[in-house]
């Protein structure tokens, strides 16, 4: 699998590409079906199997103001995308040029000279050029003159409607991951660093991971979660609170996650975070012994659930 950044880096290939377009955050069931035809083609045809994405949604530059939080960082998003068996991927810039560009110089500069089209595959309800104008109808006209043909792939149903990114966020931002999971076709993680925070968990037995991730990254709905983290090839379970430690005079919204057997330093690291189900809400105790008692109890309920 090769990852490039910038259409001008892309090479011709023998043959030329089934091609994949979309944004893809969560790289969900639904994404899943389009890459699923991108391979069926690559292997009938014998094109290479290619997906071209952005280093940001559409409305970050459009409409700022309605721009969604990521589930994925655009890390995860490519390493989803190749464990598939996607071998050329593509991070184009979103950017004025590229959102300026009609539906007819889309299709001759992106599809056909950048990225030699062979056959595009995309959901029903893609869209692209400016001011969305170009849909399938179009590229379906437009395609035969560049020797290169279309699959319209329908979009999943998973429990009573289409999978979609939309979907997944808002059960994310309400906390239910295990409903998240089933949409995604694998569990939440959320990517962070791991910083030094106030310590607190160490001063009571507990201590804890602080994470900071990206400020558009998608986090989980305040509580205390079932997580788990692998650490240098070793998966440690544990719980994860995101809050702001009300017990302790509260503050800003935190992520520290506790892995219960972990010792060590790993200060400055990136740490997936595996969320396998919620435990409860965010909760004030009216002291730090009553808190030390519930964490027990979480750790408790999370042995059972892992």
């Amino acid at each position: 699998m090769s990852a490039l950044r910038g259409l001008e880096n892309i090479e011709p290939v023998e043959g030329g590409r089934v091609v994949a377009i979309g944004v893809f955050d969560g790289v969900h069931w639904g994404h899943r079906a389009i890459f699923e035809e991108v391979l069926r083609v690559a292997k009938e045809r014998s094109l290479r199997p290619a997906a071209l994405t952005f280093d940001k949604h559409p409305a970050e530059l459009l409409a700022p103001d309605r721009a969604p939080s990521y589930i994925n960082t655009l890390e995860q998003r490519v390493e989803l995308i190749g464990a598939l068996g996607i071998e050329d991927i593509t991070v184009a810039e979103f950017d004025e040029r590229l959102a300026s560009l009609t539906k007819e110089e889309f299709v001759a500069e992106v599809l056909s000279d950048a990225l030699d089209t062979r056959h595009l595959v995309v959901g029903a309800n893609f869209r692209f050029g400016k001011g969305r104008e170009g849909d399938v109808g179009y590229l379906a006209k437009a395609l035969p003159a560049l020797h290169a043909d279309i699959s319209i792939v329908p979009a999943v149903v998973i429990a009573g409607g289409p999978v979609s990114s939309t979907r997944i966020r808002s059960l994310v931002s309400r906390g239910d991951v295990a409903g998240a999971a089933k949409l995604l076709g694998r569990r939440f993680v959320l990517r962070g660093k791991v910083i030094l925070g106030r310590q607190v968990g160490r001063t009571i037995g507990f201590p804890t991971a602080n994470i900071q991730t990206d400020p558009r990254q998608l986090a989980p709905a305040r509580g205390v979660y079932v997580v788990e983290s692998t650490i240098a090839k070793t998966t440690y379970g544990g719980v994860c609170n995101i809050g702001s430690r009300p017990t302790f005079d509260g503050g800003a919204v935190t992520i520290e996650v506790y892995l219960a057997g972990f010792e060590g330093d790993i200060y400055g690291q990136m740490l997936d975070v595996v969320f396998r189900g919620r435990l409860r809400d965010e909760m004030a105790f009216e002291s730090p012994e009553r808190l030390i008692e519930q964490i027990r109890k979480d750790l408790e309920k999370a042995r059972e659930l892992m």
